[in-house]
């Protein structure tokens, strides 16, 4: 499979068994625990622990972005040592989340300096996000639904909208202008998603982190 050009031309990859049913479980045992004993934020939407990378009770979950695998991937998407972890990093808990596109908005939207569907200096938005889920979604529509191709158009349109159904251990890449929503509404069973943004050594990636440290800074600061 040419990666790039997958993520070019729909938006997203499906890498399959990238972690062990084992593996996951031990991050998902990690996170449970976590939550027992510290403050995350909760509201009606679910729950969420922002920029958990520097947690260290949840270093067996931070392990995920320094997979080889999700590397040597990133690696043929972007070129070799062209890219770079760009902060972003969360972790949600049956959260709801409607049809969206992953960028600054908000007052964060002035790190922003150029809109991130033109080009400058040669040079274009290129930031994807990996997306783990820590339960199987094969057999029912809790996982993530997109819109193939939709990443290359500013307007958010669900027209055309996939379910996608990642089996334990299977992670997804996807550029994250994709148009795209998780749950909406609650389901009974514990529902995790981890997930990590890289990008391209460019402007865009530059503004992006920026906007982003500041947003989780913000968020954390709610829980002390």
């Amino acid at each position: 499979m040419n990666y790039k050009e997958e993520i070019y031309k729909k938006g997203y990859l499906i890498i399959n068994n990238v972690f062990t049913e084992e593996e996951i479980n031990i991050f998902k045992n990690e996170i449970l625990e976590y939550i027992k004993n510290n403050n995350v934020i909760i509201d009606s939407s679910g729950i969420t622990i922002p920029d958990f990378i520097k947690n260290n009770n949840l270093i067996k979950t931070t392990s995920i972005k320094n997979n080889k695998i999700i590397l040597n991937i990133l690696d043929k998407i972007f070129g070799k040592n062209k890219y770079r972890f760009c902060s972003h990093n969360d972790i949600g808990i049956n959260r709801i989340v409607g049809w969206h596109k992953d960028k600054l908005n908000n007052k964060y939207s002035k790190y922003e300096t150029i809109n991130i569907w033109d080009k400058y200096n040669d040079e274009k938005h290129e930031i994807v996000k990996i997306l783990i889920y820590l339960q199987d979604h094969s057999n029912n529509n809790n996982g993530l639904k997109l819109v193939p191709g939709s990443h290359l158009e500013q307007k958010i349109n669900k027209n055309g909208w996939i379910q996608l159904k990642p089996k334990i251990g299977d992670v997804i890449i996807f550029d994250q202008r994709i148009t795209h929503s998780g749950l909406n509404k609650q389901v009974k069973e514990t529902r995790i998603l981890v997930s990590f943004g890289f990008g391209k050594n460019n402007i865009f990636t530059d503004n992006f982190e920026r906007g982003t440290i500041q947003r989780q800074n913000d968020q954390n600061k709610t829980l002390i």
